[in-house]
């Protein structure tokens, strides 16, 4: 059994990975017997090196601890980037998992969560650049930082339209930005399969009924996953 780590701008998850199995686990609540289980940790981090450090202490010291960082190329998916370690690991991972679990297919690859993460990804497995902006709760706080008197609430609307309050025009813009990227992106180089994932692919999905979506929460787990040699 392996413990995979994602530590992001946000939060950090975890899952426990067995036979295949993810398994989703909160850090702090791994018992003594689940420990004595676990073989090795890997870990994807788009945040900082001291908070990586100060998760890395909460392992046992006696378990090999691996970072995985992005790469030229590996797992049949080549890196578009001149300097490869510069692309996100998250979406380096996201990538890999995606050409797994869709071969020989051309692919959009959105990761909506604190960032939204746009990325192409041809058939032959070779990255075609992507795009990258800021998620829907933080252009929501980006406008809130620079306004006085505009103001948000959690609120979630079954379809985009004109709003008539300052609330939903802010939430339902912030939506409307990043599916309007979603669907350029699907215009500018169209692909077979969007794939979806992070916190708000299910809410954007909703919103791309008409375009070919997959949504894969697990994407990242996934791609980390495939950095455990065989058995």
């Amino acid at each position: 059994m392996e413990l995979l780590l994602d530590i992001g701008n946000s939060r950090s998850k975890a899952r426990l990975f067995d036979a295949g199995q993810l398994t989703e686990i909160q850090l702090e609540n791994i018992s003594t017997a689940q420990w004595s289980q676990i073989k090795a940790v890997y870990c994807a981090s788009v945040a900082a090196d001291s908070r990586v450090l100060a998760i890395r202490q909460q392992v046992p010291s006696a378990i090999p601890f691996t970072q995985i960082q992005s790469e030229a190329q590996a797992f049949g998916v080549s890196n578009s980037y001149q300097q490869p370690h510069l692309l996100g690991v998250d979406r380096w991972l996201a990538l890999v998992a995606a050409a797994e679990s869709y071969p020989n297919t051309d692919l959009l690859i959105a990761d909506a969560g604190t960032a939204l993460t746009i990325d192409w990804l041809s058939s032959a497995g070779q990255h075609q650049g992507g795009w990258i902006m800021a998620g829907q709760k933080l252009q929501q706080e980006a406008v809130l930082s620079k306004t006085a008197k505009v103001f948000s609430k959690e609120l979630e609307t079954a379809q985009l339209s004109p709003a008539t309050d300052t609330a939903t025009a802010l939430y339902q813009g912030a939506i409307a930005a990043l599916v309007g990227a979603i669907r350029q992106a699907f215009a500018l180089q169209p692909v077979q399969l969007i794939v979806l994932t992070g916190g708000d692919a299910l809410l954007l999905q909703k919103y791309l009924t008409d375009l070919p979506v997959r949504v894969e929460p697990q994407l990242i787990f996934q791609g980390l996953a495939r950095y455990i040699p065989p058995n």
